[in-house]
């Protein structure tokens, strides 16, 4: 279509359009309209145009409004991405980014920024034992404790759960640690919660962007790394108290994460061995088992024990890994002890029983390996026996079925829940050797260790004195009635090849599996 049939065609419509409004104004097109009937024309447009301007008008506003809306909502989520909704203090993004600033604008010569990370002591109890609004309600009050006690100037931000930040500038690091110490104080207070009080303590670790004039200042990254170091440094140290980052733990945790892959490869690769150390018999001075003990040789480094890796195994969680291999090579090499008389006692994590299905890696062991269920010992330590997550205790149920025996480790190292003993699925209690070592010294060590004996007994269990090392202690163990010892006196941890000629012998073949385990368990 050509420019000039589309101007006529839009012509012709435009006066087709002005002969029907002519005729709706009753006004003839073909002649001069009326004086009335030009009113009208008029009446019409100046309301046409008025009702254009009302529009434009609203359209206008309208846009501004939306306008308005949109710029108050974009602040409003930009605030909330920058703030912690329960207790409305920054976040970590703020945290950060103020943080950023404080670095980049200290001076050499000038202040120093500090950062404290913060963890409650004791909020989980409270969040499990008052409810999670409790527990809000904590944490709520501490944002308001943390804000009371430091300066205008500082950072107060909550990275997530438990986890506060305070971050500023300080001449001096002694005037960070008091007001570290400041906190800890306040924090302390007893509160009022659901009309409880409520005591909870902090684990604070303290690092400094210079830890001498001559060392440069470092990244924010690192900074909250390193007082994120000294936190669990103060945790592990026991809790409710203040840990200053030194090179030293960044050392340890450099150390642990190498330990950490290279034993990943060891027990994928069967670079680990196990040794063995004997279980004797006091009241008939014979060896009757051998607890398992891992250990490690990683390739161009010294040989290491279980103290060496197995902590740190459990820390990062590897342990159970470490534990199903650890089990099912004790378990293959003891049913070779020809004729099958020696009992194998094999440790157990806590974590181990609330990670994995116990029962059936039990059962498969044994029916693979063919060893008796009655000459398998599994020692878990008091912590585990103190758990009531739902996976352990059917796991504890579940082997004792089995027919497998449960042995308490360590017992009398830590918090001993004595009203638990009577409870709990145990039939051993390993004395820890804390309780023996000086029994032929100190009569009140002796009687210790007779009222820890008698306990087992009272109750049911057999007991077995760790840490015997030499003759003394375990004629007065013997006298004691405690019916089974380990330690250096009866021989180091061997290799399993010590042990074969042991559980073939003459002595030792007398006896049957059962009774073995008999006088080891009961």
């Amino acid at each position: 279509m050509t420019p000039h049939r589309m101007t006529s065609s839009a012509s012709v419509a435009l006066h087709r359009l002005l002969v029907r409004q002519l005729r709706r104004l009753e006004l003839d097109p073909q002649r001069p309209p009326a004086p009335e009937a030009w009113n009208r024309l008029l009446e019409q447009v100046s309301a046409t145009y008025d009702q254009a301007d009302n529009d434009r008008y609203l359209m206008e506003r309208s846009l501004e409004v939306s306008s308005t809306e949109m710029r108050g909502l974009h602040e409003s989520l930009s605030r909330k991405a920058l703030m912690d909704e329960l207790t409305g203090l920054p976040n970590r993004r703020a945290l950060v980014e103020r943080l950023e600033q404080l670095v980049a604008s200290q001076r050499p010569d000038g202040p120093a920024v500090a950062v404290l990370f913060i963890d409650l002591d004791g909020f989980k109890l409270v969040n499990d034992s008052l409810g999670h609004e409790a527990g809000d309600e904590l944490l709520v009050r501490t944002a308001s404790r943390l804000r009371s006690v430091c300066r205008a100037e500082d950072v107060v931000a909550r990275l997530g759960g438990d986890e506060f930040i305070v971050a500023g500038s300080f001449a001096t690091a002694e005037k960070a640690r008091a007001l570290a110490e400041q906190i800890a104080v306040e924090l302390g207070v007893p509160l009022t919660i659901k009309n409880r009080e409520v005591v909870v303590s902090a684990s604070i670790g303290l690092a400094l962007s210079r830890v001498e004039d001559t060392v440069p200042a470092v990244s924010t990254d690192i900074l909250l790394q390193r007082a994120d170091l000294a936190m669990y440094a103060s945790k592990r140290s026991g809790r409710a108290r203040l840990s200053v980052f030194d090179t030293t733990m960044q050392l340890d945790v450099d150390r642990k994460l190498r330990i950490v892959s290279q034993l990943r490869t060891a027990i994928s690769a069967g670079q680990l061995t196990l040794r063995y150390q004997p279980l004797t018999s006091l009241a008939q001075q014979r060896i009757i088992g051998a607890e398992a003990l891992v250990s490690w040789q990683p390739p161009g480094s010294p040989l290491l024990t279980p103290a060496d890796f197995v902590p740190i195994a459990e820390e990062y969680r590897m342990i159970a890994d470490l534990d199903v291999w650890v089990l099912r090579e004790a378990c293959r090499r003891a049913a070779r002890w020809s004729p099958g008389h020696g009992i194998v006692t094999v440790n157990m994590s806590v974590q181990t029983l609330d990670s994995i299905d116990l029962v059936t890696l039990v059962r498969d062991t044994l029916a693979g390996t063919g060893l008796l269920a009655g000459q398998l010992v599994l020692e878990l330590t008091e912590r585990a026996y103190l758990s009531d997550a739902p996976a352990v205790l059917a796991n504890f149920a579940g082997v004792r079925e089995l027919g497998v025996r449960l042995a308490m480790d360590d017992f009398g190292s830590g918090q001993s829940a004595l009203a638990r003993l009577r409870t709990v699925p145990v039939q051993v209690l390993k004395l820890d050797q804390s309780m023996t070592a000086a029994v032929d010294q100190h009569e009140e060590s002796a009687a210790i260790a007779g009222a820890a004996v008698s306990l087992g007994h009272a109750l049911g269990h057999r007991v077995v004195a760790l840490g015997v090392e030499r003759r003394a202690q375990a004629e007065i163990l013997r006298a004691l009635g405690c019916d089974v010892a380990q330690g250096g006196l009866f021989g180091p941890a061997a290799g399993p090849e010590a042990l074969d000629p042991l559980f073939a012998s003459e002595q030792t073949s007398e006896q049957t599996p059962e009774q073995n385990a008999e006088i080891a368990t009961g």
